[in-house]
């Protein structure tokens, strides 16, 4: 007889179900957030910006797309970097000159704000821009010219 009212507790145990808490607060209408929405709604939290959640998702993908279109568009120059980086060091001129001048760089395509990272080479201690796996480093600062160097060599 015991084991029937034990499962008779379990099948109470389940039908119960949780209630969400009503709040009595009341806030004042807003205006919807979203770009091109001007409808206004009463929201029932204190945080709530958008008159529904398509508008909410909506919105915080139009905002993913700036960043996303900066991304590329980074990704973009910097292969292109890479690519004249590259082209340059195979040369056979730079093979013989080993340094290159920045006209020939700027002539070349290549953006000198547009870079991985910057990195001190401690047996010189000068400054690397860092595009993959390609870096450039200011030899001569009158006659403005770079040296390319491949990071694998400088470890």
């Amino acid at each position: 007889m015991n084991y029937f009212l034990y499962l008779k507790k379990i099948i109470m145990i389940k039908k119960i179900k949780v209630q969400k808490r009503i709040s009595n607060r009341t806030y004042p209408s807003k205006l919807c957030k979203k770009e091109g929405c001007y409808s206004e709604f009463i929201p029932t939290d204190g945080r709530q910006v958008y008159c529904c959640s398509q508008h909410r998702i909506d919105s915080n993908n139009d905002k993913r797309k700036i960043v996303d279109k900066f991304e590329s568009e980074f990704k973009i120059k910097a292969k292109q970097n890479r690519f004249v980086l590259k082209k340059i060091n195979e040369s056979a001129f730079y093979k013989n000159e080993k340094r290159v001048s920045k006209n020939l760089l700027i002539y070349e395509g290549y953006e000198f704000p547009i870079y991985h990272k910057k990195v001190i080479d401690k047996k010189i201690n000068r400054e690397i821009l860092v595009c993959y796996e390609y870096g450039l480093i200011l030899v001569d600062t009158n006659k403005k010219l770079y040296e390319i160097v491949i990071l694998e060599n400088i470890k």
